[in-house]
């Protein structure tokens, strides 16, 4: 697992580690333990990318970002010994559409609905 300080450590200005100008100014903001990107053992396929990880509880934990070389053949079979899926954690989704983009109406969107019986 990586988190979201990573990034600025990291951030040189040149690609590949260039941050947009937007993160730059929001860092004090940011909360920078905040996981980022983790890798997990699922089956996915070219395509998969922006598919919803979700838990044994059927809570969604991030979104597929991209496999290792391995999962390429996901078509023609699936090797839990090696295939795995680099996911974006949702807590850094949340984090960066807080922190850095204000978009707290897309956030409430997507927050778990409850009711007045607490369902």
């Amino acid at each position: 697992m990586t988190f979201i300080g990573g990034a600025f450590d990291r951030a040189t200005g040149k690609d590949p580690y260039a941050l947009p100008a937007s993160w730059l100014t929001a860092k004090t903001q940011v909360n920078l333990g905040t996981p980022f990107n983790f890798a997990a053992t699922t089956d996915i396929i070219g395509g998969n990318s922006g598919s919803p990880m979700v838990n044994r509880q059927g809570e969604v934990v991030g979104l597929v970002f991209d496999g290792n070389i391995q999962s390429l053949g996901g078509a023609f079979g699936f090797d839990p010994r090696v295939n795995r899926t680099v996911g974006v954690h949702s807590a850094a989704l949340l984090e960066s559409l807080r922190s850095i983009y204000r978009a707290e109406r897309v956030i409430q969107e997507l927050q778990p609905i409850t009711t007045a019986r607490g369902n």
